[in-house]
């Protein structure tokens, strides 16, 4: 024996738990403590992530309210609901240059057979925009997904904008030729 290995016995052996030096995360399924290394329990294979996830605080809303508020003007019931309140600003735009340009068409004392026509297109799309934009939010209030996608929205408001300006124009000449 050397002297080097008899000091070695008389030393106490000390064992080191690995669990105490290294970090734990616990199972959200199962609690099992498992090193922070692993991306998945060791056990029932669980993800870490899982246990990071906060679940969205969902906060509800009376379907009854949503329609009430957007019956009072579209897009306001769409506010209520949590993420879509782009989608109700939309929709008050939308509604908004629809109800000028029917106003405009129809105080403009021209009754001429297109201005007319026109002047009744667009009180019609006034209308389907305003109950169209309550039944759609509650619908989403209820969980449900919007009949009008905001792409659809967006072209339709820009097409109203064209349109719009073509109308003035003939509403202004037709005006002038008096």
């Amino acid at each position: 024996m050397t002297s080097g290995e008899g000091d070695r016995e008389d030393e106490p052996v000390t064992t080191v738990d690995a669990s105490a030096t290294v970090p734990m995360w616990p199972c959200p399924v199962c609690e099992t403590r498992n090193p922070i290394a692993l991306d998945y329990c060791a056990t029932c294979g669980a993800s870490f992530a899982a246990l990071m996830r906060q679940e969205p605080a969902q906060t509800k809303v009376d379907p009854r309210d949503a329609l009430r508020r957007s019956l009072l003007f579209p897009g306001l019931g769409h506010r209520l609901v949590p993420g879509r309140a782009i989608d109700g600003f939309s929709r008050t735009v939308l509604f908004a240059m629809l109800l000028i340009a029917t106003l405009m068409l129809g105080f403009s004392g021209v009754h001429a057979g297109a201005v007319f026509f026109l002047f009744l297109l667009y009180l019609l799309a006034t209308v389907i925009v305003y109950f169209l934009s309550a039944f759609e939010a509650s619908r989403l209030a209820r969980g449900g997904e919007p009949l009008v996608s905001s792409r659809t929205l967006l072209w339709t408001t820009v097409g109203i904008l064209l349109v719009s300006v073509v109308v003035v124009s003939l509403v202004i000449g037709t005006a002038t030729r008096r």
